[in-house]
């Protein structure tokens, strides 16, 4: 099976997976910190949270084929705000400043690269992620760091710190509806892989091993689709949480999907 027909059938598995863990769980998990795991910067209390906010920048490159639709790619990056703990009764409660040290005694900053498909059917925009891309997830223990913005894509700034990159991952299946231009009410939802290094190890000490996925949904502007190429830039925020290890009945669930989607491309060849 080529690398880019396994990639999307472990794609549509997990959304299978994640479909089976969201309908079983209507709250995120939680997850330990220890900020000063990597580095002893004065935050002293180990916390658990479950969700994580952050505001975001994206560079978003639209090639359109046809009035209707095109493809795109998008350079996001972020920068970590507040942890929270989030309750379906008492709301969303932030962990205050002197405890989760973020922002003051060291900084969380990410980029995602990804890319895709979009359509214009009856005067709304769908966009659809394609399997792949990266995501990059960075520890600065300077709380200085930012980001370069490039043509088209943005890098770290460590601004005169150290960084150290304690989690990657890939997009594994995502879409996102902008409203009316100027408005933030569109919104968007994004799976990806979650994997922590020996450095990420010591920062989200619990569980572990840790989760494998994370979710990240938020605000997506209104754009205007333009007539030819161009790269726009989005800014919005988002929420972060990630996704347990799944029960039996989902791991059957994928176990199935795999083995359907084997079979197809098996009677594909065979034609």
């Amino acid at each position: 099976m080529k690398a880019r027909i396994l990639l999307q059938s472990i794609a549509a598995a997990v959304a299978v997976m994640v479909a089976g863990v969201a309908s079983a769980s209507p709250t995120y998990p939680d997850f330990t910190v220890n900020p000063n795991g990597i580095n002893a910067n004065g935050a002293t209390t180990t916390f658990t949270a479950n969700d994580i906010t952050a505001s975001y920048s994206e560079l978003l490159t639209l090639n359109p084929t046809d009035a209707t639709s095109g493809t795109f790619s998008a350079s996001l990056s972020f920068l970590v705000l507040n942890f929270n703990e989030v309750d379906n009764v008492t709301g969303k409660t932030n962990i205050p400043t002197p405890t989760s040290g973020v922002g003051f005694y060291y900084g969380l900053l990410g980029i995602f690269n990804a890319s895709g498909t979009y359509t214009t059917t009856g005067g709304g925009t769908v966009f659809t992620l394609t399997p792949g891309g990266s995501l990059t997830l960075d520890y600065d223990p300077g709380a200085r760091a930012n980001f370069t913005q490039g043509a088209t894509a943005y890098t770290f700034n460590p601004n005169g710190d150290t960084l150290m990159t304690i989690a990657t991952g890939v997009g594994i299946n995502g879409s996102g509806t902008p409203a009316s231009a100027g408005n933030l009410t569109g919104s968007f939802g994004q799976t990806t892989s979650f994997q922590l290094n020996s450095v990420g190890s010591e920062f989200f000490t619990a569980p572990s091993p840790f989760y494998p996925l994370s979710f990240q949904s938020g605000q997506l502007e209104g754009i205007q689709i333009p007539v030819a190429a161009s790269t726009i830039l989005v800014t919005g925020s988002l929420n972060a949480n990630f996704l347990p290890i799944p029960e039996p009945t989902d791991l059957a669930l994928v176990g199935l999907a795999l083995l359907g989607m084997g079979v197809a491309v098996r009677r594909r060849r065979s034609l």
